[in-house]
């Protein structure tokens, strides 16, 4: 990496843009199994490190960083694996399914079949805590965001626009059409990591 790639996020955190957005998945998962950063944390063409200014220094901070090339990372990949989420689409869970298979003209079997068979991928984590943006959903299925967002949307909650879903962790407000929701267990505050879904996890989404 070259010293234009790095910039200081305050006095604990920097930022690493990368030149591929594949990389960053690599370039996190590379990072977070060193063991040596606060938190590391995957966006749209970069990746936050967060760091102890107690323990280390930003000058040491940016050398080790600077000193991680491409070459480094090797065949690194998110070690998550492919996951499967079942998604129940009654129409209690489901409240905008029809509206956005009409829209498409299309069956809501159909509708889901589409979205089923996308390529799906987890592009990063945002909005609100564990909130999942999605993408690879099949690009001539059109969708946008609600004209008045839910003041309560459930966990487990699946949303969909144009080319994307999007995955809530936890209860919260949102703008997404909900055209399903999973009974995967998304957080467990049990476990130091909580969230299930990662940046760079790719999915398979089943309709049950």
């Amino acid at each position: 990496m070259t010293a234009r790639d790095l910039q200081f996020i305050g006095d604990d955190a920097i930022r690493i843009t990368v030149s591929q957005p594949e990389e960053r998945f690599q370039l996190a998962d590379f990072l977070r199994r060193s063991g040596n950063w606060a938190e590391i944390v995957v966006g749209k063409r970069s990746v936050t490190v967060q760091f102890d200014p107690l323990i280390i220094s930003p000058t040491e901070v940016a050398r080790r960083l600077r000193d991680v090339e491409v070459s480094d990372l090797g065949s690194a990949s998110v070690a998550h694996g492919m996951r499967t989420l079942k998604i129940q689409t009654n129409d209690g869970n489901a409240p905008d399914l029809a509206e956005c298979a009409e829209r498409n003209d299309c069956s809501i079997i159909e509708f889901l079949e589409r979205i089923q068979r996308s390529n799906l991928r987890v592009d990063m984590l945002g909005f609100a805590p564990g909130f999942a943006y999605v993408d690879g959903v099949d690009p001539q299925l059109e969708g946008t965001r609600l004209e008045h967002p839910r003041q309560l949307v459930k966990a487990g909650s699946v949303g969909f626009i144009s080319g994307h879903l999007g995955i809530y962790a936890l209860d919260g407000p949102g703008g997404w059409p909900i055209i399903g929701r999973t009974a995967a267990l998304l957080f467990d505050e049990s476990k130091s990591d909580p969230f299930l879904i990662k940046p760079g996890l790719g999915l398979q989404i089943e309709w049950v």
